[in-house]
C-alpha cells in the first residue's frame, strides 16, 4: 500500500507518510534514496516526497547525501531514550504469558554473583505444585541451569579464577561437585545452547535456561528459564524440552530485544 493510500485514512496524513518514508530509507538497508525513487516508493507527487525529506532532514531524522537521503542520527537518540524506558522484568512476565509452553510453567530470571545466581522475577504458570528458588533466593550456580549457561558465558580465565579454592557442595545426590566435571559440563552447555538442571537442585524437578545478552552494552548477561517437576500432567516426562527451550529463545529474543514486536 503506497503511503497516499494509507494517508487517506489517517487523522494527520502528514504524519502517516512521514513514517513511510522513514521505513522505506530503513528497507533500503542504507543505501540512499533519492527523492524521485522515494516518490516511486510511496506513491507520492515528487513535490510532496520533497517537503517531506526536507521537514525531516531539518529535524535530523533524515540525512542529505550527494545521491540521496538516509537516516539521520536522531533516529539513534530517539531509540535510545525509548530502550531506557523498558522494564525488562515487567516483559519478562508480559513474554511469559505469550509463550505456548513457558506460560504453563515456572519461569525465572536469574544473575550470577560469585558462584551463586541470584533470582530477580518469577513467573508463575499452571503448575500443580509450588516450586522453589523466589525472588531473591540465591542458589549455588553449578547446581542450577541458569547458574550454568552464565557461566558457560564467562571467558575462561574469569571461570578459572572464580573457581580456585571453591568447593562445589551438592544439594542432591546427582549435583555436580568435581571441577573437571563442572568444565565438561559447561562445554556442552556452549555446544548445544542451553543448560539443564536434571534434578540436581531439587529431586523430582528438571529445568532448562538459556543466557540472554543484556539490551544495552551496559548491562550484563542474564538466565531465564522454565521449571516443570518431573512426572505428572505438564512434567518433563510428558513435556518436549527442546520445545520449551524454543520457547525460552521467543521470551529472550524480546527481552534482548526489546523493538521486537510482541507475538
Amino acid at each position: 500500500m503506497s503511503a497516499q493510500m494509507s494517508a487517506q485514512g489517517s487523522p494527520v496524513p502528514a504524519v502517516t507518510r512521514a513514517s513511510a518514508l522513514l521505513d522505506a530509507l530503513a528497507a533500503a538497508g542504507g543505501a540512499p534514496l533519492s527523492v524521485s525513487e522515494l516518490a516511486r516508493q510511496l506513491g507520492l507527487a515528487k513535490s510532496s516526497t520533497a517537503n517531506l525529506c526536507l521537514a525531516l532532514e531539518s529535524e535530523r531524522l533524515v540525512v542529505r547525501g550527494d545521491t540521496g537521503y538516509t537516516l539521520g542520527r536522531r533516529l539513534v537518540e530517539l531509540g535510545g531514550a525509548y530502550l531506557s524506558t523498558v522494564d525488562q522484568v515487567r516483559e519478562f512476565y508480559a513474554a511469559c504469558r505469550r509463550a505456548p509452553l513457558v506460560s504453563g510453567l515456572t519461569a525465572r530470571v536469574a544473575v550470577l554473583e560469585g558462584l551463586d545466581v541470584l533470582y530477580l522475577a518469577r513467573y508463575d504458570g499452571a503448575q500443580p505444585i509450588r516450586l522453589t528458588a523466589n525472588i531473591g533466593d540465591r542458589f549455588p550456580a553449578h547446581c542450577t541451569a541458569t547458574g550454568k549457561v552464565l557461566m558457560a558465558a564467562m571467558a575462561p580465565a574469569a571461570l578459572d579464577e572464580r573457581l580456585r579454592g571453591r568447593t562445589l557442595a551438592p544439594l542432591t545426590e546427582r549435583s555436580i561437585t568435581d571441577h573437571g566435571q563442572l568444565r565438561s559440563e559447561l562445554e556442552r552447555v556452549r555446544a548445544q545452547g542451553f543448560g539443564l538442571d536434571d534434578e540436581e537442585t531439587t529431586p523430582g524437578v528438571v529445568c532448562v535456561a538459556i543466557a540472554v545478552p543484556g539490551a544495552r552494552t551496559d548491562s550484563d548477561t542474564f538466565a531465564i528459564s522454565a521449571t516443570t517437576v518431573t512426572t505428572g500432567p505438564g512434567g518433563a516426562d510428558t513435556l518436549d524440552l527442546q520445545a520449551v527451550r524454543a520457547d525460552l529463545e521467543t521470551v529472550a529474543e524480546a527481552l534482548g530485544n526489546p523493538l521486537v514486536v510482541a507475538r
